[in-house]
């Protein structure tokens, strides 16, 4: 649930340098995400262990934000958005970024009849077209996938280099592909076009004497008729990696199905391609079910097979359980402290299976 007030402290600004506040108003949200589980999980390690764990984040991550908008006439609004992650286990900062207390979001701009523009810390349009396009699951999936087409040269077999989604690492952070940091984004009017949202995002590299240098340019392309979606989203790093998506997902009598194709491609290694599809359906009104698969054409083929189940107690509260196998290294859970080195439960090899249960509660 989102509180709604007026920020007492910028109307007492706004009135002691002779503006008037009741001219300027501006509303406020407040609104976050808690996410805790009983995570068991094999393969774990050298000596591919089995290991019990308190996990956190994986169904959906444990943010808080802050959300606000001002009405300034003529159909423009002024808006900002900060979000930040915590670990709902130990209460330390998590869930993407660099550490900073807002690290997922940060961003201000302004809006109207042309459309939207934030500048600031944004989310990758690249990343808000991937997981429109999923189906019933949570980031014990979502992420352990996304991974998967992150380096051919990386993945399959033994994974030495990889860090396990740490801040650093180029699939997560600040640093990496889900939110950009020094960037500016615009959108499209929601659905002004007829069914078509597009957004870009361009960061700047902030190099001395080089425009272009350390540069990130991202962007996705979405229609929709009735209940059938259609996306297309690219994203290129300078001197990086560049990577390609397109998605679809629409209802099938009771099922409804989504699918989407990554390619990813690295400056330094081989290029990968990943296929995931799911699928969804009520079975009783408060319950729904999920089946989803990935796939990875590096070597070793590396997928992932994916089995969800949510209930839903209230609007803002959900259990949830999910059985994820995963083989040639993929990791096959994600938590925020399943590991001092970062966010992934790591395996080094071969198969691996986790089962967890939790509870995700919104507000």
């Amino acid at each position: 649930m989102n509180k709604r007030f007026i920020a007492p402290t910028m109307a007492s600004m706004m009135a002691l340098f002779g503006f008037d506040p009741a001219m300027a108003e501006s509303g406020v949200s407040v609104y976050g995400n808690i996410d805790a589980s009983v995570v068991t999980a094999t393969g774990i390690g050298p000596n591919s262990e089995r290991r019990w764990s308190l996990g956190e984040g994986n169904w959906a991550p444990s943010v808080w934000g802050l959300r606000g908008t001002e009405d300034l006439g003529g159909g423009m609004q002024a808006h900002f958005h900060l979000e930040g992650g915590f670990s709902s286990t130990t209460g330390a900062i998590a869930n993407g970024g660099t550490g900073g207390i807002f690290s997922r979001m940060a961003n201000v701009g302004i809006g109207g009849p042309f459309g939207s523009i934030s500048a600031g810390l944004n989310l990758s349009p690249f990343i808000a077209a991937y997981t429109s396009t999923l189906g019933l699951a949570g980031n014990n999936f979502y992420v352990p996938a996304l991974l998967m087409h992150r380096d051919g040269t990386v993945i399959g077999g033994t994974i030495p280099a990889y860090t396990g989604g740490t801040d650093a690492d180029p699939a997560f952070g600040t640093t990496g592909g889900f939110f950009i940091p020094n960037s500016l984004t615009y959108s499209v009017p929601s659905d002004s076009l007829g069914g078509l949202n597009a957004s870009i995002l361009y960061s700047f590299g902030g190099v001395p004497g080089s425009a272009g240098e350390n540069r990130v340019l991202a962007g996705n392309l979405g229609y929709h008729f009735g209940s059938v979606k259609l996306v297309a989203a690219a994203s290129d790093r300078d001197a990086q990696y560049r990577q390609y998506l397109i998605g679809t997902s629409f209802p099938l009598g009771p099922v409804n199905l989504a699918a989407n194709y990554v390619h990813f491609d690295p400056n330094v290694g081989g290029s990968t391609s990943t296929f995931v599809i799911g699928a969804e359906m009520a079975v009783l009104p408060s319950t729904r079910v999920g089946l989803n698969y990935a796939h990875n054409n590096s070597i070793g083929s590396p997928e992932i097979i994916n089995l969800s189940a949510m209930y839903a107690l209230s609007k803002s509260t959900k259990l949830y359980a999910a059985y994820n196998h995963a083989t040639d290294g993929i990791p096959s859970s994600y938590s925020g402290n399943n590991d001092a080195a970062g966010n992934i439960s790591l395996i080094q090899s071969g198969s691996s299976n986790a089962f967890m249960v939790g509870i995700q509660k919104g507000f």
